[in-house]
């Protein structure tokens, strides 16, 4: 338990908020961080991540959907298609592989093929414009790839966390539930993953969660209640 609590972060040091679970819940968790990290309220600034880490007060975040997230994270998925199309042959160093190669693993596509299929934002399902069966549509997930092209693009970390608690009756690790923005009692968040390590205490991270969400996955975003703290919190990762 102790090394449990050790190796693990408070999920009080976050507000903890869920996006609509759509298909495009990456993109809607990075445009709510986005809106958050980035002082002004102008589109222009807000989708130029001027002045990043200038946060908002926590008050106004965007919640769990509205017009101003939904239009910030089809910018968001745009522009990262847009740099995959670009930057083809970059090596991801996580994988040691090429974003084009790791688009055949992980999304089981050719770069055309992405680069065709994602050019519709991932919360859309229009089979007929596209000509493609619902079940394709639907997987137009964030994976490590997208991850890394947003923190290229940003040119700032980003934290991926877990939900895990303690079950001291089986002595053993389990999946932690979050209830209503709230991690019920005993759930901690466990780093997953470090996408732009490079950029670590040079920018304010993003910082999002994935869980098991429905048999799929689902992001939600964190936003840290004290940015003075932040240094604190990336000392436990």
């Amino acid at each position: 338990m102790e090394e449990f609590i050790q190796s693990t972060i408070d999920p009080e040091l976050f507000k903890i908020e869920d996006v609509t679970g759509d298909n495009a819940c990456f993109y809607r968790a990075l445009a709510n961080f986005t809106y958050f990290a980035t002082p002004s309220n102008k589109m222009n600034s807000i989708k130029r991540f001027y002045s990043w880490g200038e946060v908002k007060d926590l008050d106004k975040t965007l919640g769990h959907y509205s017009e101003t997230q939904e239009d910030i994270a089809r910018f968001i998925q745009n522009k990262i298609v847009r740099y995959v199309k670009n930057n083809p042959q970059e090596i991801i160093p996580q994988t040691g592989t090429s974003i084009e190669n790791s688009i055949q693993i992980v999304h089981d596509l050719t770069l055309d093929e992405y680069l065709d299929y994602y050019k519709l934002f991932a919360g859309d399902i229009d089979v007929e414009q596209l000509d493609l069966d619902e079940e394709f549509i639907v997987d137009r997930w964030g994976s490590f790839i997208e991850q890394h092209v947003i923190s290229e693009i940003i040119k700032c970390p980003l934290i991926v966390f877990n939900t895990q608690r303690y079950d001291t009756r089986h002595n053993k690790l389990v999946n932690g539930k979050i209830t209503h923005n709230k991690a019920e009692k005993g759930v901690r968040l466990r780093v997953s993953a470090v996408i732009g390590e490079k950029y670590l205490h040079t920018k304010m991270p993003v910082f999002i969660i994935w869980r098991e969400y429905l048999n799929n996955g689902h992001y939600l975003v964190c936003y840290p209640k004290d940015v003075s703290k932040i240094n604190d919190i990336l000392s436990q990762i």
